[in-house]
């Protein structure tokens, strides 16, 4: 059985992980996407603040319901 304590602190460090996902996104979308890799890296971003987003979305859930 895990933690309250443990699942808090999860989901604080996803939540960083999406809030640095669309800095890193706004930066990068910024700076230009003239090459076939910095669409490919933009996708890559847009897919793990989706991934980030669900984990907060469940950790938050969890941690209300109980």
């Amino acid at each position: 059985m895990e933690s309250r304590i443990m699942k808090i602190f999860r989901l604080v460090i996803m939540a960083a992980a999406f809030i640095i996902l669309a800095v890193f996104l706004v930066l990068h979308a910024g700076a230009g996407l003239e090459t076939q890799m910095s669409k490919i890296y933009l996708g890559l971003y847009i897919i793990l603040m989706g991934w980030a987003g669900v984990r907060v979305f469940s950790l938050a859930k969890e941690l209300l319901k109980k």
